[in-house]
């Protein structure tokens, strides 16, 4: 069974998992992504300047977007 995201601590802990996983850092990621590292930070941590890259994160890291569906609505 899929675990459902909803708050942003749950957010920033999928993301360490995932990393985990994959064996990746943030810079890594940020690396993958294009963008600067501190952006996957502001993601994770809630800063508006992150927000527009939360569903990039969510598909580079494998994440289904509906598993995130009321998470995203609320940011």
């Amino acid at each position: 069974m899929k675990e459902k995201i909803y708050t942003l601590e749950e957010f920033r802990h999928w993301v360490k998992i995932q990393l985990v996983k994959k064996e990746i850092s943030q810079n890594e990621l940020a690396r993958r992504m294009g963008i600067p590292q501190a952006r996957i930070s502001e993601a994770t941590h809630g800063k508006p300047s992150g927000d527009k890259h939360i569903l990039s994160i969510i598909q580079e890291l494998g994440g289904d977007v509906e598993d995130f569906k009321e998470f995203l609505k609320a940011i």
